[in-house]
């Protein structure tokens, strides 16, 4: 069983509003731990996209600012991957709540369209009509 938290686009519901509504999995990510710069352009996390190239481009550097460092910039990369790993999901709740998006609930499924299902029969009528 998955757990999910749905988040609502901000204004009236109406037809179609179901494509207004997002879940993201509780937990880790481990396509943000594997690709961590396409993770973020992918689901629009844009600041979250600059700061890694920031950090990348740090950690590159380290080896040159100081030497012998290249060890540690290695271990810090993979420390790096690993927190965007456990934390990407996380971030993308922060972005939808910047962009205005309401917390609307929990719901559990065995996978997304089961908790889709699950969420739109929680939710009643007042996600299809206005």
């Amino acid at each position: 069983m998955q757990v999910f938290t749905a988040y609502e686009k901000p204004g009236p519901a109406g037809r179609g509003s179901d494509a207004d509504v997002l879940l993201i999995q509780e937990g880790g990510s481990y396509k943000a731990m594997l690709m961590p710069l396409l993770w973020p352009l992918f689901h629009g996390l844009w600041i979250v996209l600059i700061a890694q190239i920031l950090i990348i481009a740090g950690l590159g550097m380290l080896p040159t600012l100081l030497p012998d460092t290249g060890v540690v910039a290695t271990i810090l990369a993979l420390v790096f991957a690993a927190l965007m790993g456990l934390h990407g999901n996380d971030l993308r709740r922060w972005n939808l709540r910047q962009r205005g998006y309401a917390f609307t609930g929990i719901v559990a499924g065995q996978d997304v369209a089961e908790a889709e299902r699950r969420l739109f029969t929680a939710l009643g009528p007042h996600i299809y009509l206005s």
